[in-house]
């Protein structure tokens, strides 16, 4: 599951802008149904007051700041990645939040990405098949979790 917990002020995005924002984070990693099942995909936008926001300690409603958190599949670590995979990783994530954040230009943003290890995940009490299985493909064509032969 990718987890996206999106930070900002309380009329920073409307309804329309929220939802558009998270049809393009699910896109993202579910790739036209050849990624992860669409209910891996959380976005939780939590909206924070004027009083309740500080950078640098000072009051900003200008500032949108996202926690990314991956758990269904990772990125190579960084001594390992001779690819440039992380850092298409974030080039791909900038293009995805570009027209929903930086294009409107009076927004600061910031974000990073954490790794959760797989094996502390469940859904439904399930642990997750394995990345890209055929139990997994049944997930993403059910869209929810559903009982399999594991070893866990």
């Amino acid at each position: 599951m990718p987890l996206w917990r999106i930070f900002s002020h309380s009329s920073t995005f409307n309804t329309a802008q929220k939802q558009a924002l998270a049809q393009s984070i699910t896109q993202f990693y579910t790739r036209g149904g050849s990624g992860l099942p669409a209910f891996y995909v959380d976005i939780v936008f939590i909206p924070v007051e004027r009083d309740s926001f500080y950078v640098g300690g000072k009051q900003t409603t200008n500032m949108v700041r996202i926690a990314i958190e991956h758990i269904a599949i990772h990125q190579p670590k960084q001594e390992d990645d001779t690819q440039g995979v992380r850092a298409r990783m974030l080039v791909t994530i900038d293009e995805l939040l570009a027209p929903h954040i930086a294009a409107r230009g009076n927004l600061d943003w910031e974000y990073h990405v954490l790794e959760t290890p797989r094996d502390l995940w469940k859904i439904q009490g399930i642990a997750p098949p394995p990345f890209r299985s055929s139990e997994e493909k049944v997930w993403a064509r059910e869209n929810k979790a559903t009982p399999w032969e594991n070893t866990k």
